[in-house]
């Protein structure tokens, strides 16, 4: 990595912006209500703290995973019952349970504060994401405009915990800002377990998932909302109908575990998806006809999904690790007039593929918490028309292959106080704007379990500009144009979460 940390001592501006980040981090927290913070409907139903499950959200321990696996449905809540009875030779008889439900409501809420200031230089500088950099560096929270102040960046309400003893669910619901963002549905995940049983002498259990993304029910938390191929990698700008974290679908898997989370373990699912009704009309797919507005349709077909890790016994005292693999493949069958783009057929198939491998080693014990993660996406188009953004062309049908990289660590004292570092690369021959590299650095306070406060800097080693500077990359002595650096793109930020 040739990020230049040196250049954030040697340059008065970061000195002013970092001070400023600190007043506003602390004007962020002050008032704020009082380890790592998780959904609290889960804390209520079990009766444990969040740092049981968690051990940086989204991180999860042992115990998380088994609770993702089994469907939320753990629970040391007092239970509301009613039996259903009838009479039979004028006796009273018990029939079955009619009702079972937690005597605590499976609701919680998430909302979220952000300032952040992107460096710029220039006038040509965006201000906010643009292709692959700031939302694939940033992602999930993201960055606002190019100094901004949002008291409300993000808010979540949480419908999740045990609905029967082997059914359970995660719904959230988000959106509202103080950027006017509506309110809407977001991940769905509703899983019918079986009970534990043996086979081949080790623990068993195996169920299905309903989703609206996919991958959200893996206990890896390496594919699906909060997973490393979106807070990680956030691999594709040129969205398919089924990039997870990003796109929106309808489906379901199977899956099961032999094993557990401790002493070894293999699981696996197989998943089918289709997109939602949102995603079969002109507005959402850049993978191939991106920003196309003749576009008169789109629908997916044959499309899978697989996941299958190994969850290694300890090789030493309170040290978890997880090696696994996934797929997703599929075909996108695109509509548009001959006319829409140079190149484009009226009726043609794209079929796209994605692949990668990830590695996860968490060291739990004490005070002290030292986690990495690594992952390797490898995304393919078979005919792509979309929008290069570098150099503001559309693809001509040809086959496109996108490869990424990414890793992150981090350390954590008594479940309060942190650092965390990130690196990203991604790289393409055909798409230019999807070479991108560049890493995050950043410190982490929890003053209560169900609050974080974080102060980060992102800073770019390459960072491929969009069409709107494109001009000026091409005619540097144009008019207000200067020489646009990978580092006008750094940004600044303090994010401030609560939960309750």
């Amino acid at each position: 990595m040739k990020i230049n940390l040196l250049r954030l001592s040697l340059k008065e501006r970061y000195v002013g912006r970092m001070m400023f980040a600190a007043l506003v981090a602390a004007l962020l927290a002050f008032g704020s209500p009082r380890g790592a913070y998780a959904i609290p409907s889960f804390a209520r139903q079990t009766g444990l703290a969040c740092a049981s499950c968690h051990t940086v959200f989204p991180h999860l321990t042992p115990f998380g995973r088994y609770f993702k696996l089994h469907g939320y449905t753990i629970t040391s809540a007092k239970l509301i019952k009613a039996l259903k009875v009838y009479l039979e030779n004028d006796t009273t008889t018990v029939k079955h349970v009619a009702l079972e439900i937690s005597h605590i409501p499976m609701v919680s809420v998430r909302l979220a504060s952000r300032w952040n200031d992107q460096a710029g230089g220039n006038d040509l500088v965006p201000a906010g994401p643009v292709t692959a950099g700031q939302g694939f560096i940033s992602s999930p929270a993201g960055y606002g405009g190019k100094d901004a102040l949002n008291l409300l960046s993000g808010s979540s309400v949480y419908i999740a915990g045990e609905i029967t003893p082997n059914l359970g669910t995660f719904l959230e619901f988000g959106g509202v800002n103080d950027n006017g963002g509506g309110f809407g549905l977001g991940m769905l995940d509703v899983a019918l377990v079986s009970p534990n049983m043996t086979v081949l002498g080790k623990n068993f259990v195996y169920g299905i998932r309903a989703e609206d993304i996919m991958g959200a029910g893996d206990p890896s938390n390496t594919i699906g909302n909060w997973g490393l191929t979106s807070t990680l990698m956030g691999l594709s700008t040129h969205n398919t109908l089924f990039d997870p974290g990003t796109a929106f679908e309808e489906g379901g898997e199977l899956f099961g575990m032999l094993g557990n989370f401790y002493t070894g373990g293999f699981y696996a699912s197989v998943g089918a998806y289709r997109p939602d009704a949102n995603q079969t009309g002109t507005s959402f797919v850049q993978g191939s006809l991106a920003g196309n507005g003749s576009l008169d349709g789109t629908d997916g077909a044959a499309n899978g999904y697989l996941r299958l890790s190994y969850y290694l016994p300890q090789i030493a005292s309170n040290l978890y690790t997880e090696i696994g693999t996934f797929g997703y493949w599929g075909s996108l069958n695109m509509t548009a007039p001959a006319k829409a783009l140079p190149g484009a057929t009226e009726n043609y198939v794209d079929n796209y593929s994605d692949y990668g491998f990830d590695l996860q080693a968490q060291y739990i014990g004490g005070k002290n918490l030292i986690e990495l993660f690594a992952l390797f996406q490898d995304q393919r188009d078979g005919a792509f028309y979309g929008i290069d953004e570098f150099t503001g062309l559309p693809g001509n049908g040809e086959a496109v292959a996108r490869q990424g990289f990414g890793v992150k660590a981090d350390y954590y004292y008594d479940a309060t106080i942190g650092v965390y570092a990130k690196y990203l690369y991604q790289t393409s021959a055909q798409l230019k704007d999807m070479n991108v590299s560049g890493g995050i650095i950043g410190v982490s306070y929890f003053p209560w379990e169900n609050v974080n406060l974080r102060l980060e800097e992102t800073l770019y080693n390459t960072y491929n500009i969009g069409a709107a500077q494109y001009a000026a990359y091409l005619n540097p002595g144009a008019p207000n144009a200067t020489a646009i650096a990978a580092s006008d793109f750094d940004v600044t930020a303090v994010k401030v979460e609560y939960l309750f």
